[in-house]
């Protein structure tokens, strides 16, 4: 499906470029109509809460406002969201700025820790937003209630927060794709950020880069946040 020549017109735009990646959805660069360069992502309506996607919405353009780091959504026309039929199936289309930059590199124990800090800056700013009717992070939606780890207070948490959602310029980390937000206790976001790395080394078959990041973002985090890991 091309979907290039349909986005072009309900946009408003003169072009876009699909980008690789987006697992929950296919996504494209574009330069939005005053300017910006964004991104746009199309999603299957089907397998969208359309409450959830809204609440998401919301809330990342109120984290944006309280942290200028975090991408925000921009409206095409007055709306966060807008619908497009294609092959017979609705899809959504929402849009945001553009994070340019570098991702972080999870050999360079600088980088680690300063993406460290910066999930701890972002907790701390998320703590500042008004309850959202967002639930569960979709990892812990999936785990009994018994397996839960308790005495952790729940917040609003990234749910996706790694190396692929951040880019740095000029000793900026921009943070984007808070597609998987909703409620969860802290250490969720920390342990997916190392598991992600953990993961990625396996594969490779490199296990000293993450022992480098893990001590070094777990160090970047204790320290702007406080916390006992």
């Amino acid at each position: 499906m091309d979907l290039g020549p349909r986005l072009t017109r309900v946009l408003g735009v003169a072009e876009v470029r699909e980008l690789v990646g987006g697992h929950q959805s296919r996504v494209f660069r574009m330069v939005g109509p005053n300017g910006t360069p964004a991104v746009a992502k199309v999603l299957d309506a089907s397998m969208v809460n359309r409450v959830e996607l809204d609440a998401r919405l919301d809330v990342t353009a109120a984290l944006a406002e309280l942290d200028p780091r975090v991408c925000r959504p921009l409206p095409i026309s007055g709306q966060l969201v807008t619908e497009l039929v294609a092959e017979a199936q609705l899809r959504y289309v929402i849009c945001f700025e553009l994070a340019d930059g570098i991702p972080p590199d999870p050999a360079r124990a600088a980088d680690a820790e300063r993406m460290g800090r910066t999930l701890a800056e972002l907790h701390s700013t998320m703590r500042r937003l008004p309850p959202s009717p967002l639930p569960l992070v979709a990892a812990l939606r999936a785990v009994p209630a018994e397996r839960l780890p308790t005495g952790e207070v729940n917040q609003l948490l990234h749910g996706d927060f790694n190396v692929g959602n951040l880019r740095e310029a000029n000793g900026v980390v921009r943070i984007f794709d808070l597609d998987d937000c909703g409620y969860g206790p802290p250490a969720f976001d920390v342990a997916n950020a190392l598991f992600m790395v953990l993961f990625d080394d396996f594969a490779r078959g490199n296990a000293a880069i993450y022992e480098t990041f893990r001590r070094s973002f777990l160090a970047g985090y204790r320290d702007a946040s406080g916390a006992v890991l």
